[in-house]
This record gives C-alpha cells, structure tokens and sequence, in this order.
C-alpha cells in the first residue's frame, strides 16, 4: 500500500505524521517547545530551531511506532517549504528531502497557509467547493476564496498584527506567561464581554484586517484605568482582569466575522471554513458556526489537533500531487515569507 510520512518544522513545534493514499491520518505526533520559550515570553528562532534538530529523530520513531510501519513502507515524503522561520523550515525541510532521495521516493514541498486552508477537509471531506476559508493565527489573518483544491485566491489580509499576535500582546501586557492566546480564551469565558468597547478598525471599504489599533485602544484603557495587574495566578484572576480580556476577545471575533460576512455577501461560496491556531478560540468557533447557519452554509471547522501546527495538515496537502507523480525538484528551497493573488471584488453599495 504504502505511506506517506509529513514533516512540519515551520515555527516552534516538531511534527511528524503518518498518512495512507485515502488521506487518512495514521499518527500524528507533535513535539512542543513551550519549555523552551516561556522563559523569553515568545519564540527565540535560534532555540527553535536547535530543538528541532534535538527533536525530530524522536519524534519521528514515534509516528512510526504510532502507526505500525517502518521507514520501508515509506512511498513518499512531504514537509513545510514555508512561510515560516526560515532556520526551523530548514531542518524539517532538509529532513524530508534527504529521506526522501535516501528511499528513492518523490518529495513533496508544502505551502503552510495552504496546509492550515485544507485542513477543515481532513474529516470533512464532503465539504463542497468553491469555498470562504478564515485563515487565523498567531502570524496569519487571511480569508481565501478557494475554487476547488490547489486553486485560491486571497480576499484578505492584515495590514499588521495579526489576530493571535494581538491576543497575545495583550495577554503579554496583563502578565500572562507565554503562551497568552490560550489563557486569554480561558479566562475570558469567565468575563462580561460588554464591560469595556475598545476602539474598532475603521476601515470601511474592502476586506482588510487591522488589529494594531484595538491593542492600542487595549492599553489606553489599562493606562487610564489604574489598575496594575497582579503576579498571575490562574486560579484567581481578578474580575475586572477577565472583563477586559472578554471584551477584547469580543471586539477582535467581532472584527473577523464583520469581514468574513462581508466576503460572503460577494462571493458565490458553497460553504465556510475556518482553520489556523487562533480557529481553537471558543468564542471564535461560536460566532463562526452561527454566521454559517445564518447563511446557510455548510461549514467545517478543524478538531483542535488540527488548528496548531501538525504535520497531519501538511500530508493531506500533498495527497492530490502524491496521486498525482507531481513531486517536487528536490533542489527547490525553502521559503520565510508567501505572496497571493488576489481576488478582484467589488461590494456592493
């Protein structure tokens, strides 16, 4: 039958993943360096990238143990070529190439904003085409217009932080340990999200994202409130702590689903997705389900396993190339940064 074996080393996680032809997923291991980058409070590269190096035999022995093959049964490779930290790509990267020249099988090379696009279809496979996929995490905010697999044009970006990134800044400025994005979804569910209104991106054309100035209206309000935040303890977060971060993680859902409606109002799409890490966010899935059903839309949303980075993701990617005998030269490089082809669009007054 054979496998393909999926690498994906494009940040701050070692994983590694086993899939069949019929794309299902066989293991799926992933290593986090959490340990390692608390204590600097964000992802420091160079030790990124030397845990990687640490990790990825490890883990793969484990994927391989977890879906009771060999390396002989090994048809095909396939890892993340970027966007990402070009050290980390690197070391998966290389990986899957020189076991891939070492098998005498093809290789194939993965877009990451692709991987986190298709992964709503790793246990939704009937999830028709053309599609509107929300795109979130700590680095990417993008909604996609995908005609059918391997075809998508962009329909939104953000003109600066992104929407984990922001959760995170002000997570950061309240004191919260690295990572912040969980613990703000956390402690938010215990908050009144209508307790503060944070000033919203005035942005009233197109379908652009902006989330610099609701972190900046974030730390007027902490400024001007006086309240100094405590030496954390999760297990007793102080009220008008959680309420600000509920009204946040409001304003920025409020912020996504606004222009993920807008697309839908132009776009001709058969159903909705959503995917990246911040896709794990409660009150996110919450608003996300709700704007599909309001549509009547079809909508697929990853398990939370999905919404990280996985190598699970990257393998699905390549099935179709796979099937296909359409590898990648293995002299093709890696790549830190990813440009798209936008959509042409035109709302309606």
């Amino acid at each position: 039958m054979g496998y393909l074996l999926a690498v994906e080393t494009s940040c701050d996680d070692t994983s590694i993943a086993v899939l069949d032809r019929d794309g299902i997923v066989r293991s799926s291991v992933v290593s986090s360096q959490l340990a390692a980058h608390a204590p600097f409070g964000g992802v420091v590269p160079e030790i990124a990238s030397r845990e990687h190096l640490r990790n990825i035999i490890p883990v793969l022995d484990a994927a391989l143990k977890e879906a009771g093959i060999d390396m002989r049964e090994v048809k095909a490779t396939a890892s993340t070529m970027g966007p990402g930290l070009l050290g980390s790509l690197l070391v998966g990267f290389s990986f899957a190439k020189t076991t891939a020249h070492a098998l005498k099988v093809p290789f194939y090379g993965v877009n990451h904003i692709e991987a986190h696009l298709l992964s709503p279809w790793i246990e939704n496979r009937s999830l028709p085409f053309p599609a509107l996929v929300l795109v979130v995490s700590g680095g990417h905010s993008h909604i996609f217009y995908a005609e059918k697999e391997g075809s998508y044009l962009l329909v939104s970006a953000t003109r600066d932080d992104a929407a984990g990134e922001a959760f995170d800044k002000v997570g950061k400025k309240l004191g919260l340990p690295y990572p912040q994005g969980p613990l703000v979804d956390k402690i938010a569910r215990t908050g009144d999200s209508k307790a503060y209104k944070y000033t919203m991106p005035r942005m009233k054309k197109g379908f652009d994202f902006s989330f610099s100035g609701l972190k900046t209206s974030f730390v007027d309000k902490l400024g001007k409130s006086g309240l100094t935040p405590p030496v954390f303890d999760e297990n007793n977060v102080p009220g008008w702590m959680a309420d600000m971060l509920a009204s946040f993680e409001k304003a920025v859902v409020d912020h996504l689903i606004d222009r993920t409606e807008r697309a839908v109002n132009i776009f001709k799409a058969r159903s909705l997705a959503l995917a990246g890490g911040v896709a794990a966010n409660t009150l996110l899935r919450q608003r996300f389900a709700e704007l599909a059903g309001n549509y009547r839309l079809p909508f697929s949303v990853p398990p939370l396993k999905y919404c990280t980075d996985n190598a699970a993701m990257v393998g699905f990617s390549a099935l179709s190339r796979w099937r296909s005998w359409a590898p990648t030269e293995l002299e093709r490089d890696a790549f830190p940064t990813a440009a798209w082809k936008r959509a042409e669009m035109k709302e309606s007054k």
